[in-house]
């Protein structure tokens, strides 16, 4: 798919990779035992001496994913199911998130 991509870009095109992680975290000791799933986005090639400065806010929020299910005490196979649901509700949430920077790519355009 990166060849693909690289195909489309045109002399002086910047390519910037992306990095999305989400995973569950527990908002506070007195939330019980509710969770929150938020998405943050950083970029790929930061240098560590930038990636590691906390000034730097090097890692933002995107975006809280809806919180899935608990799995417990069901047959494995719901079990993969479930999780397979929450991996495609994940990727939905960042298709959301990151539409508006989407473009098509016009070969007839003007390069700017």
């Amino acid at each position: 798919m990166l060849i693909e991509v690289k195909a489309t870009l045109r002399r002086g095109d910047t390519l910037v990779p992306l990095i999305f992680i989400s995973d569950g975290t527990h908002p506070s000791n007195f939330a019980g035992d509710k969770k929150e799933w938020p998405a943050y986005m950083t970029i790929g090639n930061l240098s560590s001496k930038i990636h590691l400065m906390p000034s730097a806010h090097t890692v933002v929020m995107v975006a809280l994913v809806p919180i899935p299910i608990k799995i417990r005490d069901i047959p494995q196979k719901r079990v993969d199911e479930q999780w397979q649901m929450n991996r495609e509700v994940l990727n939905e949430v960042l298709r959301q998130v990151l539409q508006p920077l989407t473009f098509k790519h016009n070969p007839n355009a003007e390069s700017g």
